[in-house]
C-alpha cells in the first residue's frame, strides 16, 4: 500500500508583527551572533519582515476556487462567527528565546521568541478560536504543520491546537533558510559521476546549539507590547522587499 503523501502547503493565517524595538533588537541579535556565536549561521535569522504568529496553515490552490473561498471566509468572519472576533484591543510583546522540544537544544533548527503580555490568554482563545474554525471549514490543515517557518513552515500542529492550544511562538532563527549543496557521499553511483566530471549534490539543514544562545538572551524583551491589528492570510514563500523579505498578504481584516 503506497503511503498517502502530505497536502502541499501553500498559505498560513498569521498575525504579522513590527515595531521599531523588534527592528532594533533583531539588528542586535544578528550582530551578537555574527560576532560572539560564529556556529550559528547568520543565514538563519529571519528578517523583520517574516516575523509573525501563525495561527495555522493551508493547502490552497495558488489562485484558483479554494483560495477565493478561504479568502471570502477570513473578510466575512466578522459577520459570520462575531463571537470569535475580538472585543478589545489586545497587546503583546515577544521576550526570551525557546525551542520547541527542549531535548533538542543542543541539536536545533528553529528558535523562537516567547509571546507574553497581560493580554496572553485572551489572545490565546482567540487564536484557537480562529484555528478550530477554519479547521472546521477544510482550509487549515487538521494534522501538522512542518518546521520550516512557514516558510515558515514552523512546527505547528492543528491537532496539537485542537488538544493543547495554538502554540504561540514567533520565530526569529530557521536554519532551513541556511541550508547549503554538498557533495553526496560517496557511493559507486557517485564515483561514476564523479570519473564523468558530474557530482551530485543534496542539501543539507545545518542545526546548532542553542545552549548559550537561550540562556543568554532568556530575558531579553525583543518587542515591547504592541497593539495586534490584523489577521491575515498569507502566502508561502518569501517576497523580496527593502527590508530583506516578507510574505504577500493575500487578505485580511483589521482587529480592534
Amino acid at each position: 500500500m503506497s503511503r498517502m503523501r502530505s497536502p502541499q502547503l501553500t498559505h498560513f493565517l498569521s498575525i504579522p508583527l513590527t515595531s521599531p524595538s523588534l527592528t532594533a533588537s533583531l539588528s542586535a541579535l544578528r550582530k551578537d551572533i555574527r560576532t560572539a556565536m560564529p556556529s550559528i549561521p547568520v543565514k538563519a535569522i529571519r528578517p523583520v519582515a517574516t516575523i509573525h504568529l501563525t495561527l495555522g496553515v493551508m493547502s490552497l490552490d495558488t489562485a484558483g476556487p479554494r483560495l477565493k473561498a478561504a479568502t471570502e471566509a477570513l473578510l466575512n468572519l466578522p459577520d459570520a462567527a462575531p463571537d470569535i472576533i475580538l472585543g478589545a484591543p489586545i497587546q503583546i510583546g515577544l521576550k526570551g528565546l525557546n525551542v520547541f522540544d527542549r531535548r533538542t537544544t543542543s541539536n536545533a533548527n528553529v528558535v523562537f521568541a516567547n509571546v507574553y503580555g497581560e493580554d496572553i490568554v485572551r489572545l490565546q482563545e482567540f487564536a484557537n478560536k480562529v484555528n478550530r474554525y477554519f479547521i472546521d471549514l477544510g482550509f487549515v490543515v487538521d494534522d501538522s504543520v512542518k518546521n520550516g517557518e512557514n516558510n515558515n513552515r514552523d512546527r505547528d500542529s492543528s491537532r496539537k491546537a485542537e488538544k493543547e492550544g495554538v502554540v504561540l511562538h514567533a520565530t526569529v532563527l530557521n536554519t532551513r533558510y541556511a541550508s547549503e549543496f554538498v557533495p553526496v557521499a560517496n557511493n559507486n553511483e557517485g564515483d561514476v559521476n564523479r570519473k564523468k566530471g558530474k557530482i551530485k549534490y543534496q542539501k543539507v539543514r545545518p542545526s546548532f546549539d542553542a545552549t548559550e544562545l537561550l540562556a543568554k538572551f532568556e530575558n531579553t524583551v525583543f518587542m515591547e507590547p504592541i497593539h495586534i491589528d490584523k489577521l491575515a492570510i498569507c502566502k508561502m514563500g518569501e517576497r523580496k522587499v527593502e527590508d530583506g523579505g516578507g510574505y504577500e498578504v493575500i487578505a485580511y481584516i483589521p482587529l480592534p
